[in-house]
């Protein structure tokens, strides 16, 4: 449909240029038979008297020199002529080949939309698929579990009657032992009466004595607790007085009134560094409070004991900064 509308738009242009070429070769021969013919107006001969004819000498015309200029003209419109047909129909074939790459394309397109479809029923069927094997593959296991849980089931029956059987025959065989048991246990219990007296008055002795021996121990042991309590008390006193000294060193006196003291709470860490400072009581001062917390801060690595139990009992201290008392 397209290529028969396309002819005969190609056709008219084709018409014009035969009757363009033709008008120009026209053109051309008239133009040469101009420069070929001359005619010599210079030896025109004078004015004949009245009733003379008049005569006028021309130049022969070469009749071969003008058909091998009508041929070339002739040549050169047809080589342009066939030139420009040459690409009308380059114009044309390649107008052709884009049509055809669209159709090819267009072809490739709904192929390709074909496949895509295809494609797309597939993985829908093997979904369908899938879902039938994963239904399938449940109710195979739902089965097999409920095979196992019978099977399960019954082994434990089995085994209750089993157990069941050797627990009677157990029991009778405890019943028999049982009996000999208590005929040998009563000889026993005879002797065992006059061994746990016996045991009996060495335990109350041995209580006595341990009685005695814990009593002892533990006095000894308040005492030693005592002791160690005083020692540690007068060790941490030191510390702690140490800690006051060192702190009021790095202490910068703001320009206030004398007698300001805050309490500050102190938490260290193994070696003494100081992990946090602040004023738990106001002087009423904060100026003088952040100069206290300041101080504390500065002064960090605190004395602190290396042994670790006396470290424990002081990793957070509290205590009175009073900077006129020290």
């Amino acid at each position: 449909m397209k290529k028969q509308v396309r002819e005969p738009r190609r056709a008219a242009p084709q018409a014009s240029r035969s009757r363009a070429f033709y008008y120009s070769l026209l053109l051309h021969a008239a133009i040469v038979i101009v420069f070929v013919v001359g005619i010599d107006f210079a030896n025109t001969p004078a004015p004949m008297p009245a009733g003379e004819s008049k005569v006028m000498n021309a130049k022969a015309v070469d009749s071969k020199a003008v058909e091998q200029e009508m041929q070339k003209l002739k040549a050169a419109e047809q080589a342009k002529q066939r030139e420009a047909e040459r690409k009308v129909e380059e114009a044309a074939e390649r107008r052709r080949q884009e049509e055809r790459r669209l159709e090819e394309l267009k072809t490739e397109k709904e192929k390709l939309r074909q496949e895509q479809a295809a494609e797309s029923q597939q993985l829908a069927e093997q979904k369908k698929q899938l879902e039938r094997e994963k239904a399938a593959e449940q109710r195979r296991q739902e089965e097999a579990r409920k095979a196992a849980e019978q099977k399960k089931v019954a082994e434990q029956k089995k085994l209750a009657e089993q157990a069941k059987a050797e627990a009677e025959a157990r029991k009778k065989e405890a019943e028999k032992k049982k009996a000999e048991e208590e005929q040998r246990k009563a000889e026993e219990v005879r002797k065992k009466a006059e061994e746990a007296k016996r045991a009996a008055e060495e335990k109350r002795k041995a209580a006595e004595a341990k009685a005695l021996a814990d009593e002892m121990a533990a006095e000894e042991a308040e005492l030693a607790a005592a002791a160690q309590a005083r020692a540690d008390q007068s060790a941490l006193a030191k510390y702690s007085a140490a800690i006051m000294r060192q702190v009021a060193s790095n202490f910068v006196a703001p320009s206030m009134d004398a007698g300001l003291k805050c309490t500050l709470l102190v938490r260290m860490i193994p070696g003494g560094q100081v992990v946090d400072a602040k004023v738990v009581k106001s002087s009423g001062n904060p100026t003088f409070d952040r100069q206290a917390e300041l101080a504390v801060r500065k002064a960090s690595p605190l004395p602190v004991p290396d042994e670790p139990r006396l470290f424990q009992q002081m990793k957070e201290i509290q205590f009175e900064f009073d900077p006129g008392a020290m």
